[in-house]
């Protein structure tokens, strides 16, 4: 059964955290699902397996180290002047980690940044480099970076006759990929790709949308698994605009 969480109720879920070992600042953290990292490695096991999504405040001036983790994920960078690495960070970006592929550091420079994480499982949290390089395995590494995704603005919008699915990251043999919908005011579509992954998260950039007759304003978070039908959406008065981020099955030389 597909879980959603409103924009609201990830707000009414905002924390403080600390993690000296990767950033210097305290920083605020939005749970959407699932359990938040422990870095002691530990959560009740029927928790293991259920999605992990929340939202990063990074504070201005503060910078976090290079790291991996456990499991795939993806970022949604969606507020704040930064740098991933060497790219710039102004305007929404997308990034794909595969599991034990480092990454980073991320710098919030003269503002905060905003950036989801998503996985499809849950990560006990990130793992600092070069201190746990011991720790990574040894797996094909890869990363797919989109930098300044297009959002069209209400006005593109009214003039759609239908609903339009736009690749960002084209769909690739494993099932990654990612995809922007754009609705029309009224319209409707499902939100899936041609071949199925390992569970996909719908999350709303703009507008609103009505699923299951409920209502779900900007920044809500959808979560669909591996064997789920793709979700039957439609948009306010305004339009909406859904971005579409589908998982890969976890590196086989995990499971082996």
């Amino acid at each position: 059964m597909p879980i959603v969480v409103s924009a609201q109720q990830a707000l009414e879920n905002r924390r403080e955290n600390t993690f000296k070992q990767g950033i210097a600042k305290p920083f605020h953290r939005r749970l959407y699902m699932g359990s938040e990292p422990n870095r002691g490695g530990t959560v009740e096991s029927e928790k293991l397996s259920l999605p992990q999504a929340y939202l990063v405040e990074q504070p201005s001036e503060s910078t976090v180290a290079p790291h991996f983790h456990d499991t795939n994920q993806f970022q949604v960078f969606v507020r704040g002047d930064g740098l991933f690495g060497r790219k710039p960070v102004n305007g929404l970006t997308i990034h794909y980690a595969r599991a034990h592929t480092a990454y980073g550091p991320i710098v919030a420079r003269d503002s905060d940044v905003h950036y989801l994480t998503l996985r499809n499982c849950w990560d006990s949290g990130a793992k600092i480099l070069p201190e746990n390089r011991s720790k990574m395995q040894k797996i094909e590494r890869l990363h797919r970076i989109v930098e300044d995704v297009h959002v069209p603005d209400p006005v593109e919008l009214s003039t759609l006759r239908m609903s339009r699915g736009v690749d960002v990251v084209p769909l690739e043999d494993d099932g990654l990929g990612v995809r922007r919908f754009d609705l029309p005011p009224a319209g409707g579509c499902a939100l899936g790709f041609e071949q199925p992954g390992a569970g996909a998260y719908a999350f709303v950039i703009n507008g609103q949308i009505v699923y299951d007759d409920l209502t779900y304003e900007a920044h809500s978070l959808l979560y669909t698994g591996p064997d789920e039908a793709p979700l039957q959406v439609s948009a306010g008065g305004q339009g909406a605009i859904v971005l579409l981020l589908q998982f890969p099955p976890e590196p086989a030389e995990l499971s082996a």
